[in-house]
């Protein structure tokens, strides 16, 4: 019986220290916290290194399943799939936060990066135009809703959506529509950088091509904006009229005389 126990013993505490063992190796090897993960997946992404930043989020979200970054880092896992083409993850993540809705500020966020989705499949779309628009159509409804979803403040997803909207009318030909967004984007949401873009396109509505929008391209889009005018400097003010003197009409020969003199003596002091 005593060897029984002493062996029961034993191997208790072989497992107790595996145990915490492992506990302490798993805390080696990720001795980051959900924010230094979240932002080298952000560096990562914005080198371009999607498939290694796909890797980083999905190991976010295992490893900090109750972080506050869970939507941050599911809409970067999205957008990580759309950036390697792989489209049916990216709709599939993307509706996933739709259907969880944890926080309804973040949903113009979720419709616009859909909306970006249909942009997409419309340019990989072999060839007839008919295709091509339906895809453009379903991009706008996106748009649309992000723009007029009322239980969020995220305006610089709603004018990034509506920025996005007049684009993809442009690419269709509706330049009366593309316009009118442009002009909606600078009247509604005139701090953001979506608005400095929108002032670019409205120079040549017709004009589809990507804009950036890292403060350094913002700086000369906005010089462009300006087209180089000087700043205009404040006008000079107006001299106020000065009062006419009153001219007297002699009435006698003395009076004709002395405005005679007077004539003279002025003219003599300016010859000198």
């Amino acid at each position: 019986m005593k060897i029984f126990f002493r062996t029961f013993v034993l191997v208790m505490t072989a497992a107790l220290l595996f145990s915490c063992s492992s506990n302490k190796e798993a805390k080696e090897e990720n001795p980051m916290t959900a924010e230094e993960m979240m932002a080298i997946g952000d560096q990562q992404f914005d080198q371009g290194m999607y498939k290694k930043a796909l890797e980083t989020y999905q190991s976010l979200l295992i490893n900090f399943p109750t972080s506050d970054l869970h939507i941050d880092a599911k809409l970067k896992i999205a957008a990580a799939y759309g950036q390697l083409e792989d489209y049916e993850n990216q709709m599939q993540t993307l509706l996933q936060l739709l259907n969880e809705n944890i926080i309804p500020e973040r949903v113009p966020e979720i419709y616009t990066q859909i909306g970006k989705f249909y942009e997409n499949f419309a340019r990989y779309n072999p060839g007839t135009v008919t295709s091509d628009t339906t895809d453009y159509l379903k991009a706008i409804e996106y748009y649309k809703k992000a723009v007029e979803y009322e239980n969020s403040k995220d305006n610089l997803s709603k004018a990034k959506a509506m920025y996005r909207r007049a684009l993809v009318e442009a690419k269709i030909g509706r330049l009366n529509d593309a316009v009118a967004h442009y002009n909606f984007v600078v009247q509604n949401f005139p701090n953001s950088p979506y608005a400095v873009l929108a002032q670019v396109k409205l120079k040549d509505p017709s004009d589809t091509s990507e804009l950036a929008t890292d403060e350094s391209s913002l700086e000369k889009y906005r010089e462009t904006i300006l087209g180089g005018v000087p700043e205009q400097t404040q006008p000079a003010m107006e001299q106020a009229p000065q009062p006419q003197q009153e001219v007297k009409t002699p009435t006698t020969q003395k009076e004709a005389q002395d405005v005679l003199f007077e004539s003279s003596k002025q003219d003599t002091t300016g010859n000198k």
